[in-house]
């Protein structure tokens, strides 16, 4: 499939295709893209309401939505799993449900005096008035700690990078458990504002090989049921119409014929 991801910062996997969040920036990106299907991915609102301008310019005949609500760091594994050759765009939000389920997410920030979500304490709102602290978030178990030298990241097939221009701690390398594949922004850091602090750094690690998914989420393509517009099959709602897809698959746009597609490596643009 082709991907479009509005708003990606540098360091995305190599196949994406990356636009900013206007109309004409994303408008002129599909236009040079062969015709083919396209998967239109935002992670906020703003990126959000661009693709579906986008679509009403263009028509929505070979434009999928697909919004993730997820850090950025685990948003570029998602989008290295949908570049794997041979997979249809109707696919997107299953292949990234499978690589969702098992990407893990830390982080590191100077302060959570802002912080809503997982909600420090009391105790850890006085900490962060310390000029020296630093805490570690876990937004899939909802938990804030102090930070004590250990991330807590677990390996992975893949590891992504992303943090502030100014460190917050001196070695960020040296609390993974290998290099990291990819960091995104480059040795300068994103300067978008990931987490509400000065300084952060935000890791996630893939469990499980890509592979696997995308073999779990191929196996289940004929299965899937087939929308009632555009006869794509979908597993739930179709990312091109927005609507249900109907109990029996009627039409041959959801399929993929030929070998089990194979991954690439999670690469950085140069």
């Amino acid at each position: 499939m082709l991907v479009v991801a509005i708003g990606a910062p540098e360091g995305v996997h190599a196949a994406v295709h990356r636009a900013d969040p206007t109309l004409d920036s994303v408008v002129a990106t599909i236009r040079r893209l062969p015709v083919d299907d396209v998967v239109l991915a935002t992670r906020d609102e703003e990126a959000r309401k661009v693709a579906r301008a986008a679509r009403l310019v263009l028509g929505s005949e070979r434009l999928a939505l697909l919004h993730l609500d997820v850090h950025v760091t685990a948003w570029a594994v998602v989008l290295a799993g949908l570049t794997t050759p041979a997979l249809p765009a109707a696919s997107a939000l299953a292949v990234a449900d499978d690589v969702l389920a098992h990407v893990s997410t830390r982080a590191i920030v100077s302060t959570v005096t802002s912080l809503e979500k997982p909600a420090p304490t009391f105790r850890q709102h006085a900490g962060s008035l310390l000029p020296s602290s630093a805490f570690v978030v876990d937004p899939g178990r909802g938990t804030v700690g102090r930070f004590l030298g250990h991330l807590g990241i677990p390996d992975g097939e893949i590891i992504v990078i992303a943090r502030s221009a100014r460190p917050v701690v001196p070695e960020a390398h040296d609390l993974l458990p290998h290099p990291a594949d990819v960091e995104l922004g480059g040795p300068q850091g994103l300067r978008a504002a990931e987490w509400p602090a000065p300084r952060w750094l935000e890791v996630s690690s893939l469990a499980s090989p890509l592979t696997s998914t995308i073999t779990n989420v191929a196996s289940g393509f004929f299965h899937w049921p087939a929308c009632e517009v555009c006869g794509r099959a979908a597993p739930e709602s179709c990312l091109f119409c927005d609507v249900a897809a109907r109990p029996a698959r009627t039409g041959p746009r959801g399929g993929i014929a030929g070998s089990t597609p194979t991954t690439e490596p999670l690469e950085a643009v140069n």
